[in-house]
């Protein structure tokens, strides 16, 4: 039987229609699939979907809207909504992880506090005195609780306090106490004079010195002969002029001889405060 034209230009349209269809691969594309796969493992991880919130109900229905128009979206905007779940998911994730953080965190810390009191009122000598240092510290007469949920000892606490109080100073804590380091630099070039940085630096030091007459002071000069004396006269002559006794300062020369310091040719010099000593 002879096909009207009409009837040939159907079956030429149908034909046309499923070979078409034939070249399109079956279920989701391939980047959609590893998204999901990627929901799953965030989904199957408890510390993440406790923790996920709005953050992970958001990479949900990005993908979820992929998914489903994926076939029928041009190549941008497909690329951009396949980086905007990506971006999405790895959100949730580290939202998720970082408030979990946060949790332990404070659970820690109040664990802290109720082994902290049980030691305090173990302590038959001890009466809780709890006053507030600026910023970083609170203090009871036994430990100190920083900012940040860890206790330190109470002398280590005044050093830490301290330290915030000299911002551009080189400084460290460490066990001889808190360390204020002039280099080299801070001297004139075989000299004993010191620079304008370190004059800054040392007005900074002394402005805190002032104002804890207790703490103690060694000013450590390392070298092998008398620049590294004289360079400590320099620095304790400094502070003493600007308010901090002389009598409260201690200098000496560190040699290469001594163990567990620098070689001799490190010619630095080491404030040392100590709020141990009273």
């Amino acid at each position: 039987m002879r096909m009207s034209r009409d009837q040939w230009l159907l079956a030429t349209a149908v034909a046309l229609s499923v070979a078409g269809c034939a070249t399109v691969p079956p279920g989701p594309p391939p980047e959609v699939v590893r998204l999901q796969s990627e929901l799953d493992r965030l989904h199957g991880d408890p510390v993440i979907a406790d923790n996920g919130g709005t953050e992970l109900a958001n990479a949900d229905a990005a993908v979820d809207v992929l998914s489903r128009n994926a076939r029928s979206l041009d190549a941008q905007s497909y690329d951009q909504g396949v980086y905007i779940a990506d971006k999405l998911i790895g959100i949730a994730e580290a939202s998720a992880l970082a408030r979990a953080a946060e949790q332990r965190g404070a659970e820690l810390g109040i664990e802290r506090e109720r082994l902290v009191a049980q030691a305090a009122r173990t302590d038959a000598g001890t009466t809780t005195v709890v006053t507030t240092v600026p910023q970083r510290v609170v203090r009871t007469d036994t430990v100190v609780r920083t900012d940040d949920g860890e206790f330190v000892p109470r002398a280590r606490a005044e050093l830490m306090a301290m330290q915030d109080q000299l911002p551009g100073v080189e400084s460290r804590l460490d066990a001889r106490g808190l360390v204020i380091r002039l280099g080299d630099y801070m001297f004139e070039p075989g000299r004993a004079e010191l620079t304008p940085t370190a004059e800054q630096s040392l007005d900074a030091v002394a402005r805190v010195l002032r104002n804890d007459t207790d703490a103690g002071i060694a000013v450590e000069a390392f070298g092998a002969d008398g620049l590294a004396d004289r360079r400590a006269d320099s620095v304790r002559d400094y502070l003493d002029a600007r308010g901090v006794d002389e009598s409260r300062i201690a200098t000496r020369r560190v040699g290469p001889a001594t163990p567990g310091v620098l070689a001799a040719n490190d010619r630095r010099v080491d404030i040392v405060i100590r709020s141990d000593i009273r």
